[in-house]
């Protein structure tokens, strides 16, 4: 079968010259895409100049089913909440180290689970803390403070090991206690735990940050149990702007009485591939109901909020792709129907009748 090639006589000279324009701007278009992807990925998600060296920048880095976030203070220093599993460190490290972080003032392990702890070895490996702030809980190891229950595995007794490596870090137990931290412009407030529970996930610490005029709640691995406790204590005072999912999306979390309390604007899950259900649908229900725009590191990657002038900016890692290859699919996909539109203007010859034929 001879196959159809496109025949230019069909076309009439001026709608040649038109759609030969058209396909040099849509071709040098999908060029300038792919050259600049990067920096019309950061306009499509409202990242402009200010990304380069914003005055706050919140990281909640993906790694898998598990926690990290990493934030970044106006005054320089640096505070990591959680390390995720061990299987994402050499991933942890290099995001990290892609920050140009060399010195983590703050590294808080919100509980003892080894989704959260696991990359806690190579974070004392490869970068110099300062502060550490731990659980209320004892490693396998550990025969002190006696009063505390002691978790067992092998992931969470590597990591307070390498603690006592680490020269020069200060370490703290994680409880509603301890004295803010902060600077010019931030503060971190320690909400949780009152004491040691037996139960990792009844004593992970939650914290409130404060990042200028914006407000961030971290929930650990929190129950609806611990929700309720804080807003006991605390009621409208969890008021946020951005929350952070407790305990993955799990059911057991992110309650009614949190978030309409808590009001925040956005939210994020750290989770990944899972059997567990995370996140579970009562979450997501939940959180749509008080109209809380959601990002999750399973679909949406890296998620980053950078804070400056008083301007919060979402971003996330995976939407860059996304991006720029829907741009190009787009502009083929006109380039295409440019020449396939029919040239109305040329009449197609008719075919001679059969008396004509007879006469020649």
């Amino acid at each position: 079968m001879r196959k159809k090639k496109l025949n230019l006589r069909y076309y009439s000279k001026t709608s040649l010259i038109i759609r030969g324009v058209i396909s040099i701007i849509l071709l040098v278009s999908i060029c300038l895409v792919i050259a600049f992807k990067d920096q019309i990925s950061k306009r499509v998600y409202n990242w402009d100049k200010q990304i380069t060296d914003p005055q706050f920048a919140v990281h909640y880095i993906d790694v898998g089913q598990g926690d990290a976030t990493l934030i970044e203070f106006d005054d320089g220093k640096t505070m990591l909440i959680d390390c995720g599993p061990k299987s994402a460190s050499e991933d942890l490290v290099d995001y990290i180290k892609a920050q140009d972080v060399e010195v983590i003032d703050y590294f808080l392990l919100t509980h003892a689970d080894s989704d959260h702890v696991g990359g806690g070895v190579r974070i004392f490996q490869e970068f110099e803390v300062a502060n550490f702030y731990r659980p209320m809980t004892r490693s396998l190891s550990e025969s002190q403070p006696a009063d505390y229950p002691q978790h067992t595995t092998l992931t969470y007794d590597e990591v307070i090991k390498a603690f006592y490596s680490e020269e020069g870090a200060t370490m703290f137990y994680t409880s509603s206690q301890l004295q803010p931290l902060s600077g010019d412009n931030y503060t971190v407030n320690f909400l949780y735990p009152d004491k040691a529970y037996s139960d990792t996930n009844a004593s992970s610490a939650i914290l409130k940050i404060e990042l200028g005029s914006f407000k961030f709640l971290f929930m650990g691995d929190a129950s609806t149990t611990e929700e309720s406790k804080l807003v006991d204590k605390y009621g409208y005072q969890l008021k946020c702007d951005v929350l952070k999912v407790g305990h993955h999306g799990a059911e057991t979390s992110t309650g009614t009485n949190l978030l309409s309390h808590a009001s925040p604007y956005y939210a994020v899950i750290s989770v990944g591939e899972n059997s567990y259900g995370h996140p579970s649908r009562e979450v997501q229900n939940n959180l749509k109901a008080f109209n809380v725009i959601t990002y999750n590191t399973l679909t949406d990657g890296d998620v980053c909020m950078y804070i400056d002038s008083g301007i919060l900016n979402v971003g996330t890692d995976k939407g860059k792709m996304i991006d720029y290859a829907l741009i190009c699919t787009i502009l083929a996909m006109i380039l295409l129907i440019t020449w396939g539109i029919p040239d109305f203007k040329i009449k197609k010859r008719s075919k001679p009748s059969i008396e004509n034929k007879n006469k020649i």
